[in-house]
């Protein structure tokens, strides 16, 4: 079973929490020193879950995950989670191409945040 308050600490190491405005019940947003972010799924357990603006790297433990298309990217009018919004993080709502990853261990989502830091 995943924590996502694990999660949490991990994605704090390395990104900048956007704050609890930026925070509903399912999603918390973080974000690198470029402004880009990364949110995720608070609700849960079976992995760690996030939707993030790019991902062009390979991460063992890191799967791309897209029922319409496996592998691949959402697409610009692919629906997604709506909380991906104007309010909490308008860089990953429908309009923009996005990853949504799932990450089967800690190490993997710390591993993932340091990438993402670089970015």
């Amino acid at each position: 079973m995943f924590d996502t308050r694990d999660a949490h600490i991990i994605l704090s190491e390395t990104l900048r929490f956007a704050g609890v405005q930026k925070q509903t019940d399912y999603i918390a947003v973080f974000q690198n020193s470029k402004g880009r972010e990364l949110a995720l799924e608070r609700d849960r357990t079976e992995a760690f879950y996030v939707w993030l603006e790019k991902y062009n790297t390979v991460i063992p433990g890191v799967a791309i995950k897209n029922q319409e298309k496996p592998g691949e990217p959402y697409g610009r009018k692919q629906p997604r989670n709506s909380n991906l919004n104007d309010k909490n993080c308008p860089n990953l709502k429908v309009g923009n191409r996005v990853w949504y990853l799932e990450i089967e261990s800690p190490q993997a989502l710390r591993e993932l945040a340091k990438w993402y830091a670089a970015l």
